[in-house]
């Protein structure tokens, strides 16, 4: 009997998107790589104050990509490190005034200003 399912790698659908729970929501839609199925943040732990510190530096030199497609699998290697960090980038996609992003000249989206 052959179970390829078990031992399949997952794929990047599988990961919860980090845009999808942010006011801004997923700019990509349904051609978006990451799932935008809801996943819970119950039980979170927060991690010691500088290891947060070190997370949110790292989050923030995510956002200067001007290629919203390398931004996004940045802030996804970063939110799969730690729960936390995907909160806190959640936080910055919700709060963040200084992290503009949209549809460039080609169509493709890019990140306009940080």
């Amino acid at each position: 009997m052959d179970d390829t399912s078990s031992t399949a790698e997952p794929t990047a659908r599988a990961e919860p998107c980090v845009f999808l729970d942010s006011r801004r929501g997923c700019a990509k839609g349904d051609q978006c790589r990451f799932s935008h199925l809801p996943c819970s943040q119950d039980g979170i732990t927060r991690p010691r104050k500088a290891r947060r510190q070190r997370m949110k530096e790292c989050i923030l030199q995510c956002f200067l990509s001007t290629d919203f497609d390398q931004m996004q699998e940045a802030l996804q290697k970063e939110a799969r490190r730690h729960p936390y960090a995907r909160r806190v980038i959640q936080g910055y996609l919700n709060n963040a005034s200084f992290i503009h992003f949209d549809k460039d000249d080609a169509g493709e989206f890019a990140v306009i200003s940080v």
